[in-house]
């Protein structure tokens, strides 16, 4: 509590010499002492405004913290290392956000934070802990996103006795222009950092990641098959595997001679919605970098895999995702598939080598349901931001159409499920779907897939 006193106290104290030196625009100043990151979302009229004068695309000029990732440096350091940059680089870390989340609550209570909540302490790495535990889950977050994305999945692992981790990946927690010279090699660094602390900590582990953070598990183990033996099993939630996109590759050439492939409001405080173009220059790369690595393997890591995953991803192409499933299947191992598609879609070479699920709807509220999104994997329908209720509509497929965004944020019926062209057609207004409305079904996989992996 002392802590974050004490940085929120430099946080304001940086900010008034920002503003009064003219750094800041006045519809910025304004927006920072009138808004929280629930009401903010409710400013569809002013889109335009925050578009154009970016009040949080740039982070602050503060030089950020710096920290390195060495094994022998204790996870409680990297926290306080992460917590310190997030208030150093993020122009809303102290921002009020009356979300309250389990896990919040439950780090609340650890920590004794007091009022209400803030934007550091819902997007900062966090660890939920046990007295004398043994065991312990790591999670890692996809490109773009933070810590706050796995608040539910945290609580439900912390709920069946893990100790939970996650990691903040670097140019993440304080602006998308973190992200404009970021190099996937960063990424990669804190990923084994983390793997590597939390082995060294605990007797049982296991890893799981969302998007990018599945891949740089994935590199991690085929990199470092001593670790990979010691892991009981990995969980990845649309992992990238290839991009779905034909051009992704031209990312790189194109963040040469420009920035920003979108400029948005950036209203969403746990996710970055403006993305510079080498943001996926960089995930592109790596995700090149993890099939080569599979590829050129002789023996890839005896690791048990979880794999959720949509047919009708438009970020990441599944097929490749399976492909790598396939690759990774070895006599005997624990492979589990939760798969939200059609069978067919499915290799029939790994079909009776793993355990299949594809869930069926069995409420009204998945039945009106457009196909399960990329966004979607990691996040309960109860979840206060991204949930059937919650406050934040992802709509940044139109704004190049200012009407049909606005229709998309504010609509009382609105769509939901992935931004595929069938669904753009015939759905005007669509939702990109931001939480699983197959959750429980999920978390009763994952409860088989420990069960049948931890030798318990």
């Amino acid at each position: 509590m002392q802590r974050l006193k004490q940085l929120t106290e430099q946080y304001f104290g940086k900010l008034c010499l920002i503003m009064s030196l003219g750094a800041v625009s006045t519809f910025a100043q304004a927006a920072t002492a009138q808004e929280n990151c629930v009401n903010i979302n409710s400013q569809h009229t002013i889109i335009e405004q925050y578009i154009e004068q970016a009040p949080y695309r740039q982070a602050l000029a503060q030089i950020p913290a710096s920290f390195s990732y060495s094994s022998e440096q204790s996870y409680q350091d990297y926290l306080n290392y992460a917590e310190t940059l997030i208030a150093q680089r993020n122009p809303r870390a102290m921002m009020a956000c009356p979300i309250s989340t389990q896990s919040y609550q439950l780090l609340a209570k650890q920590q004794q934070w007091l009022g209400t909540p803030k934007v550091i302490q819902l997007i900062a790495p966090f660890e939920l802990r046990h007295p004398n535990n043994h065991k312990a889950i790591l999670l890692i977050h996809g490109l773009t996103d933070s810590p706050f994305h796995f608040h539910d999945l945290a609580w439900q692992f912390y709920q069946q006795g893990f100790d939970v981790r996650t990691l903040l990946l670097p140019g993440h927690g304080t602006a998308p222009s973190d992200l404009v010279e970021l190099k996937y090699q960063q990424w990669q660094q804190a990923a084994d950092y983390a793997i590597k602390r939390t082995i060294d900590d605990y007797q049982q582990v296991y890893l799981g990641g969302f998007s990018t953070g599945g891949a740089l598990i994935l590199s991690h183990l085929i990199n470092n098959q001593n670790n990979a033996q010691q892991i009981q099993g990995v969980m990845l939630w649309s992992p990238a595997s290839k991009a779905s996109s034909g051009l992704a590759w031209m990312a790189k050439y194109v963040s040469w001679v420009s920035t920003w492939l979108d400029k948005e409001g950036d209203i969403d405080f746990a996710k970055y919605e403006s993305f510079p173009y080498n943001a996926g220059a960089q995930v592109n790369s790596l995700m090149k970098q993890l099939n080569k690595q599979i590829a050129k393997a002789k023996h890839l890591p005896k690791v048990p895999i979880l794999v959720v995953a949509s047919q009708y991803d438009q970020t990441i192409d599944t097929q490749a995702t399976l492909e790598i499933l396939e690759k990774w299947q070895q006599p005997g191992q624990q492979n589990h598939l939760v798969y939200y598609g059609d069978k067919s879609q499915i290799p029939a070479s790994i079909v009776d080598q793993l355990q299949l699920e594809i869930p069926h709807c069995t409420t009204a509220s998945c039945s009106a349901i457009k196909q399960v999104a990329h966004t979607a994997t990691i996040n309960a329908p109860s979840n206060p931001h991204y949930g059937e209720n919650g406050h934040y509509r992802n709509c940044s497929h139109y704004l190049s159409d200012l009407t049909l965004y606005q229709q998309c944020k504010q609509g009382s019926k609105a769509v939901k499920g992935e931004k595929t062209e069938a669904n753009l057609a015939q759905y005007p207004g669509i939702q990109r779907l931001t939480y699983n409305p197959y959750y429980q079904q999920m978390l009763s996989s994952i409860q088989l897939f420990i069960a049948n992996t931890s030798g318990s």
